[in-house]
């Protein structure tokens, strides 16, 4: 063997060397910066519409090495009809700062560094979704500390985030999502960075209409949530979340009666044309009918629609699935006008 053959083999291991203590180096600090916890959120399981709902994030941070010029970031999901952003206060106290300290909301600007060019709240949306609810009509708030800090490796660091939000009008169920990340790191994929948690279903009661339910799956389904004589509405049947009398059903209509604020009524039921819904999967068992309620029912321009009751029928009218309540009795499923 060649000078120069030994020369190459040496050179070879030793970026091979050098290439393995990197890669240790990179692995070693992954594990050294394991700091975030969400231990708990705290809040009463009901609250009644209108009034304010008080959440607690119970926090530890254990930095494994030193940061500066860093924001605690903590992101909040919930129902659109709050207007959350515009009716929720966010304070904290903490074992390093003396009294209350605030939170405010991330300037839309200010983007976070593993985003991938999304703002905070469309990052978490692309991350998370709206969680474990079943409707999609919710939203990413995201607040960060106002005031800026350095941490040391070693420290031990606790906070209480309290978020007080006036909800909405509307009765509602939902499973509420608080997510923490620093500015540091802004939605990485590390865990150890970021935690998240969602509530059991939290119950908005005494408020207008029938209860929009986010946590379970039923029959019926209709987006919008909220809407006035002049949106379009999509209302489906959803027949794979359970057996039910329409399984065999080769066909579904649709049958609705539309109530206006003259007291009159128009009723529109399969099985005729307009009332078959589309089924949106060949292996499914999910139908949906999409329609202009105005056009739809009929209804003359100087009446407003107040609410549909409405049922799903098979292809001859012999079967109709209706909600059933809990001491077994029927009837229809209810869709409230509302404006918002």
């Amino acid at each position: 063997m060649d000078v120069k053959d030994t020369f190459m083999k040496l050179y070879i291991k030793k970026n091979r060397i050098t290439s393995i203590v990197k890669l240790f180096s990179i692995f070693l600090l992954f594990l050294l910066t394991q700091c975030l916890y969400l231990d708990s959120v705290d809040y009463e399981p009901t609250v009644k519409a209108g009034e304010v709902a008080t959440f607690t994030m119970n926090i530890r941070v254990e930095p494994a090495e030193n940061s500066s010029d860093v924001r605690l970031v903590i992101g909040y999901l919930v129902p659109k009809s709050w207007n959350a952003a515009n009716n929720t206060e966010v304070t904290y106290t903490s074992n390093i700062d003396e009294g209350t300290k605030k939170m405010s909301l991330i300037p839309e600007d200010n983007l976070p560094r593993n985003g991938n060019g999304l703002t905070w709240k469309d990052g978490l949306k692309n991350k998370y979704g709206f969680g474990p609810n079943v409707l999609d009509d919710m939203e990413w708030i995201v607040y960060w500390s106002d005031q800026v800090y350095s941490v040391t490796n070693g420290e031990k660091l606790t906070a209480a985030v309290s978020l007080k939000t006036k909800t909405g009008s509307d009765n509602l169920r939902a499973k509420l999502g608080f997510f923490l990340n620093h500015t540091n790191d802004g939605l990485s994929s590390s865990t150890d960075h970021s935690k998240i948690m969602y509530t059991d279903c939290f119950e908005v009661i005494e408020g207008e209409g029938s209860v929009i339910d986010f946590c379970e799956l039923h029959y019926n389904s209709a987006q919008p949530i909220n809407a006035t004589k002049d949106d379009i509405l999509t209302i489906k049947f959803q027949g794979d979340i359970g057996e039910n009398i329409l399984d065999n059903a080769d066909e579904v209509y649709f049958c609705g009666t539309a109530y206006t604020d003259n007291g009159n009524s128009y009723t529109v039921c399969g099985p005729e044309p307009k009332a078959q819904m589309r089924k949106e999967n060949e292996f499914g068992h999910t139908y949906s009918l999409t329609f202009w309620p105005v056009g739809f029912f009929g209804i003359p321009d100087d009446e407003a629609i107040i609410r549909i009751d409405y049922s799903f029928l098979n292809e001859d009218g012999s079967l109709e699935l209706q909600q059933t309540a809990d001491d077994g009795s029927e009837s229809p499923f209810l869709y409230e006008f509302i404006c918002k």
